[in-house]
């Protein structure tokens, strides 16, 4: 292959940074078209850089060197195979780019079906300015740009997905990608030296093993912390995951997936677009934030913002003044907002962001015109129903899967998992002075396994290993939709309609129905006392006419049959305990 420069052979080329490209075959292309360059300029568009040109007399293949524009060029970057024999790509800088980078950054999208011409350009980022090194081809849509297109509404994991993994970790932000998350959310704070770390509250006491104000943390003393997760997201899970700087979760996920990047504190605006531009990520992700004054730089910096305001009725402007000091997001918690008025800012051009919606029953209730822009939730794929109904329960992870949402009243507090003898638990611990804030209970949805089939079986293994007093139970609760269900709390918003059965320690099976928040016992059976520790199991058969539960592991009286269909289309279930620690194994349903 013969390179000229001027129009005169050359044995060596340079880039206008003066790097010199080894004399190794070289890949020519301009914006990605794959045809035949005919001339770089420098930035001032007049300064001719280098003509090249692929002999056809020893390669047919396309070229690889792209400019911003193939007539007004601000940089240029070139491919070529090294002493390895592996590709290499360098920018002006020199900096080197292993060729998986540049596979992930899109090198393989489709190029366009027209050539291009003197004064076409690369794709810009949001901030209108090209973009190095990321996108292979004029064809290459940025991730905004993708999520921008993509129906309404689009999906965001929470804090990474927090239902499924550890919140703000990377373990989470890898979780979310590999189930691909329409967007990822995480929450970012400055501290005192000036860095800027992943961590949602106030204090770090709550998530890690560090104590005090987050703002008051520095670099290094982020670093040194660990994410305690087996003490509050599930015991299954390590206590050494590690505090993510912003820097880690950028490059980590950075052009792989939206990112919504959630400033928490003064100056970690300006701080986390600092970190955005440099690594050019300006087309990737949104800056959201409580303050305008933390959506100053990104707006300056033309990179989409949002700012939360929970009921959507702005205090001090309109939709319309919003949308014109530069941010186009909105969001709203949708406990405290109306449809009318997430309807009202759509109309006004907003999008609307709505959350944190973890349960299908309240993403129903919200507008389908296609006014929320996008839902936020713990568990998206979910609640949106891409996480299809299971038969059987997948205790054998040990770790939370789909659907498996805890009752407010018992705070973050959704159960432990236990390997015994072979056997896979879940389990709550509700005994002694647990759960004492709410009366004793605790309960978790079991959303994967819903909505039931209005005709079925369905089977359990237990383990009672404490219980308070006599009367102290397990329960099984179904529920109409996926509602919370509080047996401590009244009201409609907390007891969700359905029927709950509760095996009592002393064998007592009672059955309650359930209906606008108050609950009557329809049917109770005396069986043998329960001995704490020991495998039980029990059957719940649902007919059109008929509920029946069974202990089939003791001898008669072991069943209870009741008459009743007042609920069976879209029935949930749910596993809790009242002052007891129970475990469950092997849930399965069957028509």
């Amino acid at each position: 292959m013969q390179y000229t420069y001027g129009g005169t052979p050359a044995d060596v080329l340079t880039d206008s940074a003066g790097n010199v490209i080894p004399d190794h075959p070289v890949l020519v292309r301009v914006a990605g078209t794959g045809q035949q360059v005919t001339a770089l300029y420098e930035s001032d568009g007049t300064t001719p850089i280098a003509e090249l040109r692929s002999d056809p007399a020893t390669s047919d293949r396309p070229g690889a060197i792209r400019a911003f524009r193939v007539a007004d060029v601000a940089e240029i970057e070139y491919e070529y195979t090294g002493e390895s024999g592996r590709p290499v790509r360098r920018s002006r800088t020199g900096r080197e780019v292993p060729a998986e980078a540049l596979a992930t950054a899109g090198a393989a999208l489709p190029e366009p079906a027209t050539a291009a011409a003197a004064g076409d350009a690369l794709p810009l980022g949001t901030n209108g300015q090209a973009v190095p090194e990321r996108l292979a081809s004029a064809a290459a849509v940025s991730p905004w740009s993708a999520l921008e297109a993509a129906p309404a509404p689009r999906w965001v994991a929470h804090r990474g997905g927090s239902l499924l993994a550890p919140e703000n970790t990377i373990e989470a932000m890898r979780s979310a990608v590999a189930l691909n998350a329409d967007a990822i959310e995480i929450d970012v704070y400055k501290v005192a030296d000036g860095g800027l770390f992943v961590m949602h509250d106030t204090t770090v006491d709550r998530t890690s093993n560090l104590s005090g104000a987050t703002s008051q943390l520095t670099t290094p003393g982020a670093l040194r912390g660990r994410i305690d997760a087996g003490a509050w997201f599930a015991n299954s899970w390590p206590n050494d995951l590690r505090v993510p700087l912003f820097a880690d979760v950028l490059a980590e996920i950075g052009n792989t997936v939206p990112i919504i990047v959630h400033c928490n504190n003064a100056g970690s605006g300006q701080a986390a677009v600092d970190e955005i531009r440099r690594q050019e990520l300006d087309d990737s992700v949104l800056v959201m934030a409580w303050t305008e004054a933390e959506l100053t730089a990104a707006r300056a910096a033309g990179i989409p913002t949002l700012l939360l305001d929970e009921d959507g009725i702005l205090p001090s402007q309109t939709h319309a003044q919003l949308l014109a000091s530069g941010t186009g997001y909105l969001g709203v918690d949708y406990r405290k907002t109306s449809n009318a008025t997430i309807q009202a800012a759509a109309a006004a051009g907003l999008r609307v962001c709505v959350y944190t919606v973890n349960r299908r029953t309240d993403y129903a209730k919200l507008p389908k015109d296609d006014s929320v822009w996008a839902v936020i939730s713990d568990d998206p794929w979910y609640v949106r129903g891409t996480a299809p109904m299971r038969s059987s329960s997948l205790f054998g992870a040990q770790t939370f899967f789909h659907g498996m949402v805890g009752i407010a009243d018992a705070g973050d507090y959704r159960g432990f998992f236990q390997q015994t003898g072979g056997t896979s638990y879940f389990g709550l611990d509700a005994s002694g002075t647990a759960m004492a804030s709410n009366g004793g209970y605790a309960s978790v949805l079991q959303g994967y396994a819903g909505p039931l089939p209005e005709t079925c079986t369905i089977d359990f293994d237990y383990v009672l290993d404490v219980a308070d007093y006599a009367t102290a139970s397990l329960h099984f609760t179904l529920t109409v939709d996926d509602a919370q269900y509080d047996e401590d709390a009244t009201g409609t918003s907390a007891r969700a309609n359905g029927y709950n059965v509760l095996v009592r320690s002393n064998g007592t099976i009672d059955l309650y129905r359930n209906t606008g928040g108050t609950a009557t016992r329809i049917g109770t059976l005396a069986t043998a006392a329960i001995t704490a520790g020991t495998a039980q199991h029990l059957r719940i058969r649902l007919t059109a006419t008929q509920i029946t539960v069974t202990r089939t592991n003791i001898a008669a009286p072991n069943a209870l049959t009741v008459t009743d269909s007042t609920y069976r289309t879209g029935l949930y279930p749910h596993l809790g305990v009242r002052d007891t620690k129970t475990r469950w194994a092997n849930l399965a349903i069957t028509p």
